[in-house]
């Protein structure tokens, strides 16, 4: 698998593991105001811990939000709202609530992890390794931060430092198959394919219905040109754990191994599963481009599928020169 430096790698498996900061007992809460009447920033505080614990996540940002406002110090208060903020996928504004929960509480390795995951999901990568380096500074036994930090590394490309984390995340938590699958992905990435599959069969030696395991090892194998193992790999997993990544590797692994159509069979399967999965748009694309050319170029019709599964795919996810250029390539002349 090439590496992009920036970009978080497509092989990354439950990826950045983060802490649940729910409850009361939270350093950080602020004194009851002075003041003899009116609501608190702790009773908003609360109010938003109760909202929250009902499910009502709307009203929990209101009240947390305004326990921030009236005291800006509490820490308690921004370390939730961060964990709205993060649980809906906001991570900018996950980030911004973490900072101040960092200053607030910089001797907390948890709060550096945190705002490290919100940094990583924005891709700031730089900002990231910072934050995971002071958690681990202040708790060098946390196997998560280490995990993260090697993903970080990965995508920068400062493989040997990726794999240093990663490696020390499998030492310091030798069962984890999470820890063991991100160690075979930095590997990846660095190129010592060998050494990922070892990674990626321990993972699944720990755990067997490792999807993301699974699904990395017949990549390595593929990339290694073993289509035969791939298909194996990938055979063992379905019949209890069936997505549409998985079928479309199985769909890879055969068609590497020259068989077409039940490969193609395997990407119409992912695609029933998730019609958006652009990555078997364009593998089925791909395999029927290559039909096509090895049929004289006299099958329109799969070459018309093809370019329309491009296009699918391009809507999906626009970001995506090498598709763009086979389209172009591709697209019939006029006249």
């Amino acid at each position: 698998m090439k590496h992009q430096p920036g970009r978080l790698t497509a092989r990354a498996a439950a990826v950045l593991t983060c802490f649940a900061y729910i409850g009361l007992a939270l350093t950080g809460c602020a004194r009851p105001s002075s003041r003899a009447t009116g609501p608190t920033s702790d009773d908003y505080y609360l109010q938003g811990i109760a909202a929250y614990r009902g499910g009502d996540s709307d009203s929990a940002r209101k009240s947390l939000a305004e326990a921030t406002r009236r005291n800006p110090n509490h820490a308690a208060a921004h370390a939730l709202l961060g964990d709205i903020y993060k649980q809906s996928g906001d991570y900018k504004g996950a980030a911004g609530e973490y900072e101040q929960v960092a200053r607030l509480e910089p001797r907390v390795a948890d709060n550096h992890q945190r705002l490290a995951v919100a940094y990583h999901f924005l891709n700031r990568l730089r900002d990231a390794v910072a934050s995971y380096l002071r958690a681990i500074r202040i708790e060098p036994t946390d196997w998560k931060s280490n995990m993260n930090l090697g993903l970080a590394y990965s995508a920068l490309a400062d493989h040997n430092a990726a794999i240093e984390h990663a490696q020390r995340a499998t030492n310091l938590n030798p069962t984890s198959a999470v820890a063991q699958t991100n160690l075979g992905v930095v590997l990846d990435a660095r190129g010592n394919r060998a050494a990922a599959e070892e990674a990626y069969r321990k993972a699944l030696e720990l755990d067997p219905d490792n999807t993301a395991a699974a699904q990395n090892l017949a990549a390595n194998l593929l990339d290694q040109g073993r289509p035969f193992e791939a298909i194996t790999a990938v055979q063992d997993l379905l019949p209890r754990i069936d997505t549409p990544a998985l079928r479309r590797r199985y769909g890879e692994a055969l068609a590497q191994a020259g068989r077409d159509g039940p490969a193609v069979k395997q990407y119409r399967k992912s695609l029933e599963l998730d019609p958006d999965h652009y990555p078997a748009l364009n593998g089925l694309a791909g395999l029927l481009i290559r039909q096509y050319r090895d049929g004289l170029l006299l099958d329109d019709k799969k070459r018309d599928e093809a370019l329309e599964l491009w296009r699918q795919s391009l809507r999906l996810n626009p970001n995506q020169p090498g598709i763009e250029t086979q389209l172009r390539m591709w697209q019939p002349k006029a006249g």
